[in-house]
């Protein structure tokens, strides 16, 4: 802290940040838009028992996410509260991608689903959930100025963006050559390495001691951190907006190989499209912190909604027309620029509210409740999109899909997409935090620095 105000973050910190998600962002990316097909088309995995499985298992990973915020609550090392988690989970993300991704051919059917649900509840609900709460806390420890948490959410979603749009465009034909295994292999390498560099690039300034650079982070109590947390009107909100955020996110996601594959015919065009929903977000998330001080991220996050209805329409209307699905995509693409970053900038605007409400400050259990959403809301999508195929008929050894089979997948890669957004849309406008934020700025700062006076 410098003369009573937090450090501002330096270029490097806020790579180094965005550093975190892109290691999450492989296996995010690989999980989303192949792991359904990996489970149904290679294993042989009935859509519907796939989608069962990851909707039962994110449930139970949304009730671990509770136990891990209570657990960063009470975290103190020389490192911070939030910061050693990326270290110590780093080599665990590696082998659970593999572990996924490496189903023995060997085992019978109940043998195979026994296999997916016990590496799926590894993978989501234990290391991912020790590694990415933790992180997505990290940035409300880094600084308490706002534009500067949204100049990190935005670099850190363009660099996501890049890494998600590297791994669609490279997975299917490195897949053609070396295999599943080999490439999760490859991938977990990726993701250990992302993960160690953003710990030895990033600092929890909040609590830190300037002469020593280390940490003094304040444990908080179960006791004290629950009631203050219910007290927090946000968090309900900024709860449910990530849950159906996600749904939407991940039940078209999941739903782009069906879409590629089946209704255009053409499996590579999953690299197209990826590209032409990143550019636009890319591109928004590039002018995101101007637009955030011009608008505030509210205002921003409404209207990425908006984008995101309209874009979903347009696909859903285009059919097979591949030029109207680009045209839908690439709308839909800047809407997901904004309410992205700016979803997981204002976590950090929840965690100081409850802080300026109550006194107590609980970065773990505000971000476990918020995770639980993303964490359900990535269960429920996945479930939709192999809820959705079934319905429609599909049948993933048959050469031919059924027309009621085809028509489901245009649905849920379009209008699907649309009936959620609104439901997000809803949810932003009720999100308008920013009308407290200059002040909760200016009292936390104050009181940091009057503490720190009553230290010396």
């Amino acid at each position: 802290m410098e003369n009573g105000k937090i450090k501002q973050l330096t270029m490097k910190e806020k790579v180094s940040y965005g550093l975190g998600d892109c290691s999450a962002n492989v296996a995010v990316a690989m999980c989303s838009t192949f792991l359904t097909a990996y489970y149904t088309d290679t294993v042989g995995i009935a859509a519907a028992a796939v989608g069962t499985m990851m909707l039962l298992t994110r449930i139970f990973d949304g009730i671990t996410d509770i136990f891990m915020g209570v657990i960063v609550d009470r975290t103190s090392t020389r490192w911070g509260k939030t910061r050693p988690w990326l270290l110590w989970t780093a080599p665990f993300m590696a082998l659970a991608l593999i572990l996924l991704f490496h189903v023995p051919s060997g085992l019978s059917s109940g043998g195979k689903l026994l296999y997916i649900y016990l590496t799926y509840i590894f993978q989501s609900c234990i290391v991912y959930t020790a590694n990415n709460l933790p992180y997505n806390a990290l940035l409300s420890r880094m600084t308490l100025n706002v534009n500067d948490r949204a100049s990190a959410a935005s670099i850190r979603f363009v660099m996501t963006q890049i890494t998600a749009l590297i791994i669609n465009a490279v997975t299917a034909s490195f897949l053609a050559t070396v295999g599943w295994f080999a490439l999760s292999a490859v991938y977990g390498i990726i993701i250990m390495v992302l993960l160690l560099l953003c710990f030895w690039g990033v600092k929890e300034h909040l609590d830190e001691d300037e002469e020593t650079g280390t940490v003094k982070a304040k444990k908080v109590p179960l006791n004290q951190a629950l009631p203050a947390l219910l007290k927090n009107r946000y968090f309900y909100i900024q709860a449910l907006l990530f849950l159906f955020l996600y749904i939407a996110v991940v039940s078209t996601g999941s739903m782009i190989f069906y879409f590629c594959n089946i209704v255009l015919g053409n499996i590579g065009m999953i690299t197209l499209i990826s590209i032409a929903s990143t550019i636009p977000a890319m591109i928004v998330n590039l002018i995101m912190p101007q637009l955030v001080k011009q608008y505030g991220k509210w205002k921003m996050m409404i209207s990425g909604s908006v984008h995101m209805i309209l874009g979903s329409v347009i696909i859903g209307a285009a059919g097979a027309n591949v030029t109207v699905v680009m045209i839908g995509v690439a709308v839909k693409g800047f809407g997901m620029g904004p309410i992205m970053s700016g979803l997981f900038a204002m976590t950090a605007d929840v965690v100081d509210y409850g802080e300026w409400k109550t006194g107590v400050r609980s970065e773990g259990l505000i971000n476990s409740c918020t995770s639980f959403g993303m964490k359900v809301g990535i269960g429920v999508g996945a479930a939709v999109c192999t809820w959705i195929i079934a319905l429609g008929g599909y049948n993933g050894t048959a050469a031919v899909q059924s027309a009621s089979a085809v028509n489901m997948i245009r649905f849920g890669f379009g209008y699907n997409g649309a009936i959620i957004s609104g439901i997000c849309l809803i949810l932003c406008i009720m999100m308008n935090i920013d009308r407290y934020i200059v002040q909760i700025q200016a009292d936390l700062e104050n009181k940091r620095d009057n503490n720190r006076k009553v230290g010396e």
